[in-house]
């Protein structure tokens, strides 16, 4: 239940960034042809700049889950299978652990953004704390998913050690 919740809100997730990205991507062409007519958008590079953090934040829990982050195997895959195993699990508690302090740290700068500092863009005036608090869902995700990835691994590490067991 807890996995199939996970996942649902992984995917949702990955439908906004995908959305986002289709928005951006017709956006930014309007208004480049805007420019071209000397009617340009007023604002355009601001609302670019807000979608890249929806589109990166609502992306991190996919990649995490399809395993799409940068992965250095240098070391890691010369040593032993056991040793292998042993670092996923490491790697992944110590993702989760990360990715849950960042959320934590910006669920602070949402709350400071949002009654205390109130900043927001230049031109357009736009708030920066709904965009604080997609970030902090978008960490929050990850830490998820690299929780589920722990588990993952550690069951892998512990079935492959009982099969040797019983050799």
């Amino acid at each position: 239940m807890l996995i199939k919740t996970i996942d649902f809100l992984t995917n949702l997730t990955r439908a906004i960034a995908l959305a986002v990205m289709a928005f951006m991507m017709f956006f930014v062409a309007f208004a480049v042809i805007s420019r071209l007519v000397y009617k340009p958008l007023l604002g355009d590079v601001e609302i670019v700049q807000l979608g890249m953090v929806v589109l990166i934040m609502c992306g991190l829990a996919y990649t995490q889950k399809v395993g799409g982050h940068i992965a250095i195997g240098l070391l890691v895959d010369r040593m032993p299978k056991k040793v292998q195993q042993s670092l996923d699990v490491f790697s992944s508690l110590l993702t989760a652990i990360m990715t849950f302090m960042i959320s934590y740290i910006f669920i602070g700068v949402f709350l400071n953004h949002r009654h205390e500092l109130k900043l927001s863009t230049s031109l357009l005036e736009i708030p920066y704390y709904p965009f604080d608090l997609i970030i902090v869902i978008g960490f929050a995700m990850w830490g998820l998913q690299a929780l589920l990835k722990m588990i993952d691994s550690a069951v892998q590490f512990f079935d492959a050690n009982k099969k040797q067991g019983k050799r």
